[in-house]
């Protein structure tokens, strides 16, 4: 199609190492749609005469309809793909007049972002609808007392739901980065050209708002050549995917034996060949591989565009390649770890029984001797230190079991004031639920504060539902209004 100056035509193993052809299916729709504006306005600027629109609209609609009618075998991409078709059907003097006044270079920028606002739509919707599930989740299991972990090692005494809120607040975070990626990518670089514009009169902003753009890049040489925006985007997945990997390895530590705290649903757990007591969490060990895939694909756009030049360059063909294979495995991973979370099992006694076993109180005890014996807390710190060494030399009792000679034999010499009995009376109304009750400070695990944020979390989630409807809604009455302009110059006499 575009060979003028070089003689014969590309050798096959050229061909088959350039053509992005299988890559480019994803966008079909979105070139059929682009290329279906662009002659309209080539039409409504007097550069396509209306015997000349006709025949290419009814061609463009039938493919929408009939996608597998275009051959894409032995083309460099979907954009060649198309106008050999429309030649094909219609002869060069109609079909070769589609890419009056454009290039492949805004054409291809253009088709990405069109595909990437719906992906960012629709993986928007997904990682609402896991938040919902996990807020169910967090609203069944403010009781499920368990112990808190730091450095792997138990720390504080803490209940499931609110493990599950912090989750909640990755997510939102997560939400937030993708809906304002958006605005980035939904201005349109149709009509930039090559690099510099086009002398025929283009009407770019005609092109933008029947394909439901808010606005232009501006610049030319930016329009086409800049990818900053596609970046940001793939950031955006990556530091998503981080989130659903370490819920992952949560999710899969805690299904151990050894934690038993709670168990993945049989039908999203697989078995072993050999073993015929294994029941393995591969889902979630698939999305931790899925995590760095998606981050290598991260670093894979960055080393693309670094040393490139300004202008076009065909190394951008590969950025496809990693935007499209990102944008799916992060929308299956959020579908899965939702399924997870909706279907999963929780083992509330051997979370109990492990805050019951465990040295997690430490820190409540030490801050009721600050309270109720004016202690400092380095020496309250120091005094429990004590007593958590004597209870691990008698074979491991917990600090409840001790005894007051117990007590007595820790605490000497780190308190002139504090008696062993005004101790052994903190140890004994350390009541792990109480103690929850008693975090005072803003976003604990006290029940009281978890409900207020989960009810806080669905009036934002609901926010966030009502943008998406508007935003969906407003790219909809775009492409509708595409679709009536271009049945009305079918039809029209």
């Amino acid at each position: 199609m575009y060979r003028s100056r070089p003689k014969g035509d590309l050798k096959p193993e050229s061909l088959n190492f350039m053509s992005s052809v299988e890559i480019d299916k994803e966008l079909l729709l979105y070139d059929v749609l682009s290329t279906e504006a662009h002659v309209i306005m080539l039409h409504e600027r007097k550069l396509l005469e209306r015997k000349e629109l006709k025949p290419i609209l009814f061609e463009l609609r039938k493919l929408l309809h009939e996608p597998n009618k275009l051959v894409i075998q032995g083309y460099e991409d979907i954009h060649e793909a198309l106008e050999a078709h429309l030649v094909n059907k219609l002869g060069m003097e109609i079909g070769g007049r589609i890419q009056t006044g454009r290039s492949r270079n805004d054409q291809v920028i253009l088709d990405i972002k069109m595909l990437t606002r719906d992906e960012l739509n629709r993986l928007c919707l997904r990682i609402i609808r896991l938040v919902e599930g996990i807020l169910e989740k967090a609203q069944e299991n403010m009781n499920s007392i368990m112990p808190l972990y730091t450095h792997l090692q138990q720390a504080q005494i803490g209940n499931l739901s609110h493990y599950f809120l912090s989750y909640s607040e990755q997510l939102f975070r997560d939400l937030e980065r993708l809906y304002n990626a958006y605005t980035k990518i939904n201005k349109s670089p149709l009509g930039a050209g090559p690099i510099g514009g086009s002398s025929l009169p283009v009407d770019r902003e005609r092109t933008a708002l029947l394909l439901g753009f808010k606005g232009l890049v501006t610049n030319s040489i930016d329009a086409t050549s800049s990818r900053d925006s596609i970046v940001e985007v793939l950031s955006a997945l990556s530091i998503l995917m981080i989130t659903l990997s370490r819920i992952a390895e949560d999710f899969i530590i805690w299904s151990t034996q050894e934690f038993g705290y709670l168990e993945i649903a049989d039908n999203f757990a697989s078995t072993s060949s050999a073993m015929p007591h294994k029941k393995n969490p591969d889902p979630l060990e698939l999305i931790r591989s899925k995590a760095a895939i998606v981050s290598g694909n991260l670093m894979t756009s960055l080393m693309i565009l670094r040393g490139l030049p300004s202008g076009y360059n065909r190394d951008l063909q590969d950025l496809k390649k990693v935007l499209f294979d990102s944008l799916s495995l992060v929308y299956d991973s959020l579908g899965m770890i939702d399924a997870i979370v909706r279907t999963i099992i929780i083992h509330d006694r051997r979370m109990n029984q492990a805050v019951i076993d465990s040295f997690a109180n430490s820190i409540d005890i030490a801050e009721q001797l600050v309270v109720k014996y004016g202690l400092s807390f380095r020496t309250a710190h120091r005094l429990v230190g004590s007593m958590v060494r004597v209870a691990l030399d008698k074979k491991g009792l917990s600090l409840s079991s001790l005894s007051q000679d117990d007590i007595e034999h820790a605490i000497v010499g780190k308190s002139n004031e504090l008696k062993a009995e005004e101790v052994l009376n903190i140890l004994q109304e350390t009541d792990p639920k109480e103690m929850l009750l008693s975090r005072a400070v803003q976003g604990s695990p006290n029940p009281r504060m978890q409900k207020a944020a989960i009810k806080i979390s669905r009036i934002r989630l609901q926010k966030y539902m009502d943008k998406l409807i508007v935003r969906k809604k407003l790219l909809k009455t775009s492409l509708d209004t595409l679709t009536r302009v271009s049945w009305l110059y079918l039809n029209k006499k």
